[in-house]
């Protein structure tokens, strides 16, 4: 019984080592303020999130009531990837603004190429203008829209994960 015990642990451990190999990614090099305009491949419109965001993502809506009758309601979008949550606010006037996110899935890739698992040194080289530092977070900015973009790194200088507020 000890055996099969330890049999299961080292699979345990070994699983989780092969799961946190660095992610391969294709790095397409752009300026920050480029990124920070359009940091997702696609628009982001919530039709655009529906069309490109991975297979089993989850879309909840969240529904804001108009204290009159006659007016439709607010909504709030809420696409959930695994542990990656993106959340879009949509008006009764149709109007849709990027409200912020987590993600800390692979599969959610930013216009750059920047996923999370990718190292360090890949997620500078994704950027042309941006100085390096060692710190562990990497935090962007854009007063334009009032965007922000804070990246994550563990400490084997892998992206864990990154968060961004939205546009206005």
């Amino acid at each position: 019984m000890k055996k099969f015990a330890w049999i299961l642990l080292g699979l345990g451990f070994g699983a989780c080592a092969v799961l946190k190999t660095p992610v391969a990614v294709d790095i397409k090099p752009m300026d920050v303020n480029s990124f920070m305009a359009k940091p997702f491949v696609h628009g982001e419109a919530i039709g655009q999130f529906k069309a490109n965001m991975p297979e089993r993502t989850k879309v909840q809506k969240l529904i804001k009531r108009s204290p009159r009758e006659h007016q439709a309601p607010d909504t709030i979008y809420n696409f959930t990837y695994k542990n990656s949550k993106i959340s879009i606010y949509k008006t009764r006037f149709n109007q849709e603004f990027m409200l912020g996110g987590i993600v800390r899935d692979s599969e959610v890739e930013l216009a750059n190429g920047v996923r999370t698992g990718m190292l360090r040194d890949d997620f500078y080289r994704a950027f042309t203008d941006l100085s390096r530092t060692q710190q562990d977070t990497v935090v962007l900015n854009y007063q334009q829209i009032d965007r922000t973009f804070n990246f994550y790194f563990d400490k084997k200088g892998r992206l864990d994960k990154f968060t961004f507020t939205g546009s206005k």
